[in-house]
C-alpha cells in the first residue's frame, strides 16, 4: 500500500502541475484536428485512434467543457497516470520506493512529456500504456500465473487502439516472455497461452470496427469486402505517409541526428542523469539479465525508430525512450546495497527528486501554456467583422492552419460558412455568384484567392479587405516608446513559409535606432535590447542556445529549444523568451517578436514566416457583383 500511496501522490502532483499549465483552448496541427474530431459523430478510418477518442468523448462528457479544453485535460489526467505507472514500474526494477518516487518525479517534469500533457495529443495515454505492460510483464514474472499473463496480453493489445507504435514493443516483450518463463521457452507456445493472446489480440483489433464502418459508408464505396480492407487498411496504417517517413533518412544526416538526440536527452534531463541511468542499465543487467533486457530493447527499439523516422516532430517518437528515468531508479537503489547504510539511499534519491523539482522550477515560465491563445486570435482575426450567417470564408492554409480553422470553424463561430478552395475551384464561379445573389460576402484567404484567379483570370477580380490588413514588421516596431524592453528572434523558416529579409534588417534597424542594421548569420538569431538604443544582445548561430541577461532591471532569458535540421513541428515552439518569470514569447520558427514591461507583461508581440502569421483576407469580385460589406 505504501508504494501505491507513493505512486498517486507524484500522479497527483503531476496532475496539478498540468493543469496549472494546460492549453486552455485549441490547438492547430493535429491538435487541433483531434479537438475537432473528438465531437464528430463518425470518425474517419485516416483518424484512427479509437481508443484515444472513445476517452476524449468520456472527458467532454464528464466535464461538460468544450471539447478542445476536455481533450487537452483527458491528456493531463493520462500523463498523471502515466506518472504512477513509472513509479510503480521503478519499484519493481528498483527495490526502493524513495528511488521510484526520484524517477517519477524525473519523468513528470521533463520537458517533452510536460509539454504533450498539456494539449490535445496521444503521446501521454501512450506512455500510460508502455509504463502499465511494463508493469504487468515484472508482477506476471514475479508470480507468472495464466491469469497475469492474460492480463498483460489484453492491456497490450487494448494499447493499440491509441497508437499502432505499440508494436515497436513487441521485440522486448516477446524476448522477455520467453526468457522469463519458469518452466521454459516452449511452454509459452502452448495452446492455451497461444489461444489468449490471439483472443486478446482480435478483441484490441476490434477497437477499429468502428473505422472500418466509416470506410464501408464512404462516397464512393469500395468494391467488395477486400478493397474494403485495403482500403481500411491504408487509412489507419497511413501506410502513404510512413512509406515516405520510415528508414529515410538520408545518410548525411546520420551524424546530425545523433547530436540531436543528446541535446533531447540534455533537454529532458540535464546532462547527468543520461549517464546516472546508463549506470542503472549496467546495474539491472548484473541484477536480472531478463529485466535488464527488456528495459534496454524497449530502449532501443524506441531510439532506432525515431532515429530513422524522417517526420517532422522526431522528438516526440523519442519519448518512450525516456525510459531512462526508469533506469536512474536502479542505480540510486544501488548505492544504499554498495554502501549499505539505508539511510544513504534515501540521501540519494532525495538529491535526484531535488534535482527533478528544480528542473520543474526553471521549466515551468515556458511550459505553462495557460495563456496561449494565439491560434483563437489568428482565426478570430480571419473572421472579424463578418456578419453572422452573412458571409462565405474561402480558405486553403498550411495543414496546421486548416486543422485549427476546422475547430473554430465548428465550434467557435459556426454562424460563418467556411470552405476549402481545392474542394469548390471547378465550380467556384458558380458558388461565388449564387451566394453574391443571396447578400452574401465571399472572401478567401492569399493562397485560395491566388488558385481562384489563376483559374479564371478577368472573369475573377480581388481587393485587399482593409478590415484585417496586419501591417509590416517595420509598422509595428517604429511606434515603440524609446526604452520599451524586445526580444526579435529570427529562425529558419520551413519551406511553406518565407521572409523578407529587408523587412527583417529594417526592423533590426528601427528598433537599434541605426546602431544595427542586420542579423549574424545562423539558425537561430535574436536581438535584445530597448527600442531606440544599440542591441543589449545580438546573436546568432547554427545549433540551439541559451542566454540570460538584464534588460533594463529586467532579468530575461532566451531559451532556443529544437533542432532546426529535424523539427518543423513543435506544438511548445521552438524556443522561448521568459522575463521577470513570465512566459513573454513563444518562439517559432520564422520571425517571433515581443515587447514587455518590467514585469514581462506583453506589450506588443507579432509573427511572421509561420503558422501564427496574421492572415490576409481578399474580397471576391466577379464579372456580374461585386463581393462587399
Amino acid at each position: 500500500m505504501r508504494r501505491v500511496a507513493a505512486a498517486l501522490a507524484v500522479g497527483a502532483g503531476a496532475f496539478w502541475l498540468y493543469c496549472a499549465t494546460l492549453l486552455p483552448g485549441f490547438d492547430f496541427g493535429d491538435t487541433g484536428s483531434f479537438q475537432t474530431s473528438v465531437a464528430s459523430p463518425v470518425i474517419r478510418a485516416r483518424d484512427a485512434y479509437p481508443l484515444y477518442f472513445e476517452l476524449g468523448r468520456a472527458f467532454i462528457w464528464l466535464t461538460g467543457t468544450d471539447p478542445a479544453r476536455a481533450l487537452n485535460l483527458a491528456s493531463a489526467a493520462q500523463g498523471a497516470s502515466a506518472c504512477v505507472l513509472a513509479v510503480l514500474v521503478a519499484t519493481e526494477l528498483s527495490g526502493s520506493l524513495f528511488a521510484a518516487v526520484a524517477a517519477g518525479v524525473l519523468l513528470a517534469g521533463s520537458y517533452t512529456f510536460w509539454s504533450q500533457a498539456i494539449i490535445a495529443e496521444v503521446y501521454s495515454l501512450h506512455i500510460a500504456f508502455v509504463a502499465g505492460t511494463l508493469l504487468l510483464l515484472l508482477r506476471w514474472q514475479r508470480h507468472p500465473t495464466t491469469a497475469r499473463a492474460a492480463t498483460f496480453f489484453a492491456v497490450y493489445a487494448l494499447g493499440f487502439g491509441n497508437h499502432l507504435s505499440m508494436i515497436l514493443l513487441a521485440p522486448a516483450y516477446v524476448v522477455f516472455l520467453l526468457s522469463a518463463s519458469p518452466r521454459g521457452w516452449r511452454a509459452m507456445f502452448a495452446p492455451r497461452i497461444v489461444g489468449l493472446a490471439a483472443l486478446c489480440a482480435c478483441l484490441g483489433a476490434a477497437q477499429y470496427l468502428w473505422d472500418f464502418q466509416s470506410v464501408l459508408s464512404a462516397p464512393q464505396p469500395a468494391r467488395g469486402l477486400g478493397d474494403a480492407f485495403a482500403r481500411f487498411w491504408f487509412d489507419v496504417t497511413k501506410s502513404d505517409w510512413r512509406e515516405t517517413m520510415v528508414l529515410t533518412v538520408p545518410p548525411s544526416m546520420f551524424a546530425d541526428r545523433l547530436r540531436m538526440y543528446w541535446f533531447d536527452l540534455r533537454q529532458q534531463f540535464g546532462p547527468v542523469i543520461p549517464l546516472i541511468a546508463a549506470a542503472g542499465m549496467i546495474l539491472l543487467f548484473f541484477r536480472d539479465f531478463r529485466r535488464g533486457a527488456l528495459l534496454a530493447l524497449v530502449y532501443l527499439a524506441s531510439v532506432l525508430f525515431a532515429y530513422s523516422y524522417n517526420v517532422g516532430d522526431t522528438h516526440v517518437f523519442y519519448l518512450p525512450s525516456h525510459c531512462v528515468a526508469l533506469a536512474v531508479a536502479v542505480a540510486v537503489a544501488a548505492v544504499g546495497r554498495v554502501t549499505n547504510p539505508f539511510g544513504l539511499t534515501t540521501a540519494a534519491a532525495a538529491l535526484v527528486g531535488c534535482y527533478g523539482l528544480v528542473r520543474v522550477y526553471q521549466d515551468y515560465p515556458a511550459l505553462d501554456r495557460s495563456h496561449d491563445t494565439r491560434p483563437t486570435s489568428v482565426m478570430a482575426d480571419l473572421a472579424a467583422g463578418l456578419r453572422d450567417r452573412r458571409a462565405v470564408v474561402l480558405t486553403d492554409m498550411q495543414w496546421q492552419i486548416e486543422n485549427g480553422r476546422s475547430y473554430f470553424a465548428n465550434n467557435v463561430r459556426p454562424d460563418l460558412e467556411y470552405a476549402r478552395m481545392p474542394d469548390l475551384l471547378l465550380y467556384a464561379p458558380v458558388i461565388v455568384g449564387d451566394n453574391l445573389a443571396l447578400g452574401r460576402e465571399v472572401v478567401a484567404t492569399t493562397r485560395a484567392r491566388q488558385e481562384l484567379v489563376e483559374a479564371y483570370g478577368p472573369l475573377v477580380s480581388t481587393d485587399l479587405d482593409d478590415r484585417t490588413r496586419a501591417g509590416t514588421l517595420p509598422d509595428l516596431v517604429r511606434g515603440l516608446t524609446r526604452g520599451t524592453r524586445y526580444v526579435l528572434c529570427v529562425l529558419k523558416p520551413v519551406r511553406e513559409f518565407t521572409l523578407d529579409g529587408a523587412e527583417v534588417d529594417e526592423a533590426i534597424s528601427l528598433l537599434s535606432g541605426g546602431a544595427a542594421g542586420r542579423m549574424p548569420p545562423g539558425q537561430y538569431g535574436v536581438v535584445v535590447g530597448q527600442a531606440g538604443e544599440p542591441p543589449t544582445l545580438m546573436e546568432a548561430a547554427n545549433d540551439p542556445f541559451t542566454r540570460s541577461l538584464d534588460v533594463s532591471g529586467v532579468p530575461t532569458r532566451v531559451r532556443m529549444e529544437s533542432w532546426l535540421a529535424a523539427d518543423t513541428i513543435r506544438r511548445m515552439g521552438f524556443g522561448h523568451v521568459i522575463a521577470a518569470r513570465q512566459h513573454t514569447l513563444i518562439v517559432e520558427r520564422g520571425v517571433s517578436f515581443v515587447a514587455f514591461d518590467d514585469a514581462g507583461r506583453v506589450l506588443r508581440s507579432a509573427y511572421r514566416g509561420n503558422i501564427f502569421e496574421p492572415q490576409s483576407r481578399y474580397l471576391i469580385r466577379i464579372a456580374h457583383g461585386i463581393v462587399g460589406p
